[in-house]
């Protein structure tokens, strides 16, 4: 064949548009090698030859060829019954006018109609479809495809959409599934599948809570401990723990009289100098850094002892900043208060900033700076200071370890404000 004569790297001194036009070719390319290896495998299958050739199935036969893979065999098999009735698709498939899933979309589509529609209803429809592919997303085609009765019956296109979302909601739900299991090595790991609507749920909270890319400034080395350009991966992961980490305790089920609070338990000097782990009711160790931090972020009840069966403190009432201290340090901080940081005031927590709360620090309005999740984690596990200018603005005080001069920091955002 001629791509055989090829170098492959022959597309790297190519331009941007002109990659992009090969891409596209290449493509159709395989669009059009799809259509015939499924007319191919079709062939085979009527033919019957596969008992003549010693073969239990064409399946299997097909297996021992190029690849010898026989669940990909078979999903080709499949794929090609799928077709059988789509002439027109298969063409539009066989001139690389179409990707094969947008072709198995279509002649399914055409093969489920509801009712009883003829056989030039159905021509109809394919014909819709297949002009509508070159236009449309696949998400969008398969919109478009929900509805396309509206070429012969509009008057029901709403009933019969709506039928087949109940379908489909119903085929998710039963197929839905999740777990989530202990690695024991400090970390934990799940999957799942959840339906679509649920799924755009949790992706548009996750992305809400996801942060945008930090401005570095390469004249301040104190800035290092900005983020470095986390993978959409790891920051969707820290999105989630945000998530779970802030879920209202309060408002979940209880069981006998308790909900789903965790409680942290903690010695009341480790709270204070943090040279010693915590634990939470689950039995899981923390460190007390994180303790601290949880303790003024999370509505997490911490119990606080002092070498007594029964804690010292068990959460205090007054321990989160309240609506209108949060409103006040949206106008001065207009975000995230850290040095550099340009996370938008929702997605700030309240930190106590001249006296952490678990140094018995109060919640009042003279205390409270906004910092975002990532730097609330950094200013607890690398014992940032804060401190006030005179003119009321928070400064960060980095640790030796970042800045041996200590020199203060405060983020560019502020400017004098009038009144």
């Amino acid at each position: 064949m001629a791509l055989a004569a090829i170098p492959l790297d022959s597309y790297a001194g190519l331009a941007p548009d002109e990659i992009v036009a090969e891409c596209e070719a290449l493509g159709r390319l395989e669009s059009q090698v799809k259509a015939h290896q499924l007319a191919a495998a079709r062939a085979l299958e009527t033919s019957k030859a596969a008992a003549s050739l010693g073969a239990t199935s064409t399946g299997a036969l097909l297996a021992n060829t190029f690849g010898g893979d026989p669940s990909a065999a078979k999903r080709m098999l499949g794929q090609a019954a799928r077709l059988q009735d789509a002439s027109q698709t298969q063409a539009a498939l066989g001139r690389g006018e179409v990707t094969l899933a947008q072709a198995e979309l279509i002649a399914r589509t055409v093969k489920d109609l509801p009712g009883d529609p003829s056989p030039e209803q159905r021509e109809a429809c394919e014909t819709q479809l297949l002009d509508d592919a070159p236009q449309l997303t696949f998400k969008d085609l398969t919109r478009r495809a929900d509805r396309i009765t509206e070429v012969f019956a509009p008057e029901k296109v709403d009933s019969h959409e709506n039928d087949i979302l109940v379908k489909r909601e119903d085929r998710a739900l039963k197929e839905s599934y999740f777990w989530i299991a202990d690695r024991r090595d400090g970390t934990y790991k799940g999957e799942f599948v959840i339906p679509e609507a649920q799924g755009d749920m949790l992706k548009n909270c996750l992305e809400a809570l996801n942060a945008p890319q930090i401005k570095q400034r390469e004249d301040n080395p104190a800035l290092a401990v900005l983020d470095d350009k986390p993978t959409y991966g790891q920051q969707m992961a820290v999105a989630f723990m945000t998530l779970i980490e802030h879920l209202p305790a309060d408002k979940l089920p209880v069981t006998a009289g308790v909900g789903v609070t965790l409680t942290v338990n903690i010695e009341l000097k480790s709270l204070i100098d943090g040279l010693k782990a915590g634990t939470l009711s689950t039995g899981c160790r923390v460190s007390a850094s994180q303790v601290r931090r949880m303790a003024c972020e999370q509505a997490i009840l911490p119990m606080v002892f002092n070498g007594k069966p029964l804690p010292l403190d068990c959460g205090r009432e007054q321990r989160l900043f309240n609506r209108a201290q949060r409103r006040a340090a949206e106008r001065r901080d207009g975000g995230c208060s850290f040095p550099g940081c340009d996370r938008p005031p929702s997605w700030c927590v309240g930190h106590h900033a001249r006296k952490r709360w678990g140094q018995g620090g109060p919640s009042n309005l003279e205390d409270i700076v906004l910092i975002c999740p990532h730097h609330h984690r950094i200013v607890h596990a690398q014992e940032w200071e804060i401190w006030f200018a005179d003119d009321g603005i928070p400064e960060y005080i980095p640790p030796p370890s970042i800045d041996p001069q200590r020199r203060p920091l405060r983020n560019n955002r502020y400017r004098p404000q009038a009144a």
